[in-house]
């Protein structure tokens, strides 16, 4: 039979490994439960203007470009997911019939998505896969008119 004092001991550290475990699994962001968030980025998406600077070697569009809405996400699968709604130039609309996602790891672009229609009110949505670095620091996604990579006219952030 266990002392009184030695059990008061163990469940001490018993406990303490449990508040320490919590409170460590808080600090980290997990849930405690293997969820395999892989998001790299999640980020909201601004329009360019003209005085914007280059960005990854990419120049910003020959207008102003306004958005209503905006989302990108990418995860280190190279899975990309962007939204945008009423992506403009005010005043003109959309002219440009296609639309592509850079996305840069380490200040330079390291992949770029096939074009997707990219209709007359500014609506587009990607979906793609694409093959980045094993680490994609400080991560970027700029969007390209007709998939020209060369090109943005919106980028996350702002």
């Amino acid at each position: 039979m266990k002392s009184p004092t030695r059990l008061a001991a163990a469940t001490g550290a018993v406990l303490a490994a449990v508040a320490f475990g919590s409170t460590a699994a808080l600090a980290s962001g997990s849930s405690g439960h293997d969820d395999h968030d892989t998001t790299i980025l999640r980020a909201g998406v601004v329009g360019s203007m003209v005085a914007d600077p280059t960005l990854f070697g990419a120049k910003p569009g020959g207008a102003p470009w306004v958005i209503d809405e905006g989302q990108a996400r990418v995860s280190r699968d190279g899975s990309v997911r962007v939204e945008v709604e009423g992506l403009v130039i005010p005043g003109r609309g959309n002219p440009v019939p296609q639309l592509s996602a850079s996305v840069a790891c380490g200040g330079m672009v390291v992949a770029t998505t096939k074009p997707v229609a990219f209709d007359a009110q500014g609506d587009a949505r990607i979906r793609a896969k694409v093959m980045l670095p094993e680490r994609c620091l400080a991560p970027a996604v700029l969007l390209n008119p007709n998939g020209n990579p060369a090109v943005y006219i919106a980028v996350t952030g702002g």
